[in-house]
């Protein structure tokens, strides 16, 4: 990554070159050899005081590191900005782990390498891509000469989550490991870790003091790098409770390759006890206890759980203009305390331009962004890609689980001060290609978070990819349980190909205000809207001036694949199946009026307690007793290009006469000056 423009402006200028052994003085021509003489150095100067923005400043090269950079409150001034960056001009990559070298062939395509020196670790890399810890489905564990490096992985894809954990113990009652399973994540499905599993090119497994290692190539093992990610975190930014870390800034570097641990478990354990652990929140770059700082114009990748982490007191932190590819569990994470905690410490952070790609490499319930109990943050115009359930999820505590969490006696018009996940605005990203390996995913989906976020502005496509099944799959706007007072406006959301969703949008919740949004069903099981209320309070929602269209050949079967026939789309779901609240789906909206739906290839139909009706029935309906829908039409909305999803509106619109607005979607997505 090169970085241009920041070393010229900073008035002080201290250079490092890591590992180099040169001994320098820390200027241009004779940099230091390590970061924590830099950062002596920058300390002396800002008790002298500053009188300018300063930066320590990385020359040009690949560094292995052995120790995270620790940034603390003594490396910082409350008045100037200190960076630290690479040299304008230059690529700096630093890599959070080290060669293993001396390989020696062992048999049919195996090598190994002593490790002593290394010590232990959990993932590997050959010449910058990850390799797989060869696993096994045989979970007797027989035959195992050094089980020390075992872990039992839960990876099925209608479970709510996936779990990697240290194996225990294996014997006839089964796999014991040493963090309690979820509940919530299925079954153990393979071991890893065993060098007797080692069968295909890429596997690779540590016995005793020895790594072994199938590579790609055999007869070019001696030219590749291959590297053990052995550090926890690169950049550690933490201040302490009553002094955070102030202006810091991470800039133009290439991060990448750091440690996976022993395990990754889920939030949720046992039952509805919600935590999200410290040691998921292992981070490339780990902000904590931090303000007014920020990382920006990075390039990360194989991150071992997530790329950049808020955790604690974070507060106006910027983070902006980054490429993250395939971590572990997530691309960025903001996360206060538990949900449980009155202390609202995670707020009013800034994450924009990002393109996070294949993140939730390791479990199943992978994001491309995570918030728990962070509110008043600015997500916008970020792209998130191919993750398997969410590309961004709002995670608080439902009240109905308040009791299993130890809190008790709070009124429902009060327990939203323990739900920090609030009045966050969403806007101006596009999602595609969620739900690759959970049936319960969708682009932007929120549980049990605060009230009043914002939806605003975003392109979702293909908010499932998961294998075709009956079971519930997910949604592209996925207001899950207790997902209240929610704005859902000027979206746009569509299919490309089955197998689908279960519905653009699922409403089932207090006062969701849904408008002026562009619902293409021609791929949706459900059409544009689930209103399902299940068993959180609900009712007060408006769906009302949204375009639902469908132009899609064939019949959606329930599993969402399809097949020939007469391609009728179902526009909106009412039911009460599963509906615990003592609301009625029918009774659930305030306001349902002044929609345009549309099916170009067949007839546009409501799905009433599965009995179905005609666009036309569905107004007169003895159900429809509060009269929804009496002032919208059932016409072509007149899209510019909807093929080529271009869903703005032409002139002579009747969606127009409505009062439906067209969307501008020229904003949407990460800026024309991104740099990857």
């Amino acid at each position: 990554m090169k970085n241009y423009g920041i070393e010229s402006r900073l008035k002080l200028k201290i250079y490092v070159s890591p590992g180099s052994g040169c001994g320098g003085d820390g200027s241009k021509e004779r940099p230091f050899s390590d970061v924590k003489t830099a950062q002596s150095a920058m300390r002396k100067a800002i008790n002298n005081g500053l009188d300018g923005d300063s930066g320590i400043i990385f020359k040009g090269g690949v560094y292995y590191l052995r120790e995270k950079i620790v940034i603390g409150k003594d490396d910082c001034d409350e008045k100037h900005r200190i960076y630290y960056t690479s040299e304008d001009g230059e690529n700096v990559t630093l890599i959070g782990g080290v060669p293993v070298t001396g390989w020696k062939e062992c048999n049919d395509g195996v090598f190994y390498a002593d490790i002593s020196q290394i010590g232990d670790f959990y993932t590997l890399f050959c010449n910058g891509k990850r390799q797989r810890a060869a696993r096994s489905g045989d979970m007797s564990g027989k035959g195992i000469k050094d089980p020390s490096h075992l872990q039992a992985v839960c990876e099925n894809s209608s479970a709510w989550f996936g779990e990697i954990l240290k194996v225990k113990s294996i014997s006839e009652n089964g796999i014991k490991t040493f963090i309690r399973k979820c509940d919530w994540s299925g079954n153990f499905t393979y071991l890893c870790g065993a060098r007797e599993f080692i069968k295909d090119a890429g596997d690779w497994a540590i016995e005793e003091n020895k790594v072994y290692f199938k590579p790609e190539d055999p007869e070019k093992i001696g030219e590749s790098v291959i590297v053990a990610g052995t550090l926890d975190e690169i950049f550690t930014v933490c201040g302490e409770d009553e002094k955070p870390v102030k202006n810091v800034e991470i800039c133009g570097f290439s991060l990448m390759m750091n440690a996976f641990g022993e395990n990754l478990a889920a939030q949720s354990r046992p039952g509805n006890i919600l935590a999200e652990y410290d040691e998921n929140l292992r981070a490339l770059v780990s902000l904590q206890n931090a303000e007014n700082s920020a990382v920006t114009r990075c390039e990360m990748k194989y991150a071992g759980y997530v790329a950049v982490a808020l955790k604690g007191h974070c507060q106006h932190n910027l983070i902006s203009s980054n490429s993250i590819e395939s971590p572990g569990f997530a691309g960025i994470f903001l996360k206060g305390e538990n949900p449980g905690s009155l202390n609202y410490l995670s707020k009013c952070n800034t994450v924009s331009n990002n393109r996070i790609l294949n993140a939730g490499q390791f479990v199943s319930h992978g994001a491309g962004m995570y918030l728990i109990n962070s509110g008043e943050n600015l997500i916008t115009h970020n792209e998130i890609d191919n993750v398997p359930r969410y590309g961004i999820s709002l995670k608080g505590m439902r009240y109905g689980v308040f009791h299993d969490n130890g809190i008790d006696g709070v009124p429902f018009e009060e327990h939203w001060k323990y739900n920090q996940t609030t009045k966050n605005v969403i806007s101006y990203n596009k999602i595609s290609n969620t739900g690759i390996r959970s049936a319960d995913g969708g682009g932007i989906e929120g549980w049990g978070m605060g009230r009043d976020n914002v939806i605003d502005h975003n392109i979702i496509c293909g908010a499932y990819r998961g294998k075709a099944t009956e079971n519930w799959r997910g949604h592209s706007i996925f207001l899950d349980d207790a997902a209240h007072h929610v704005t859902v406006t000027n979206n746009i959301i569509y299919d490309e190909s089955a197998p689908a969703v279960n519905a653009g949008i699922f409403i089932k919740s207090i006062d969701n205000y849904v408008v002026n949004n562009v619902f293409d069903v021609s791929f949706e099981r459900n059409g544009a809207a689930d209103i399902q209320p299940y068993i959180c309070p609900a009712g007060g929602s408006v769906f009302e001036k949204n375009i639902v269209y469908a132009n899609g050949d064939g019949v959606i079967e329930r599993d969402g694949s399809r097949k020939d026939g007469n391609g009728d789309r179902i526009m909106l779901s009412f039911g009460d199946s599963a509906n615990g609240t003592g609301t009625k789906s029918l009774d659930s909206l305030v306001r349902m009026d002044g929609n345009v739906y549309f099916n170009k290839k067949g007839r546009a139909l409501i799905d009433i307690e599965s009995r179905m009706m005609t666009f036309e029935e569905w107004q007169s309906a003895e159900e429809n007793v509060h009269g929804y829908d009496k002032n919208s039409i059932c016409a072509d909305p007149l899209f510019v290009c909807a093929e080529k999803h271009d869903y703005r509106l032409c002139e002579g619109s009747p969606a127009k006469k409505l009062g439906i607005e067209t969307i501008d979607t020229s904003e949407i997505g990460i800026t024309e000056d991104f740099l990857f």
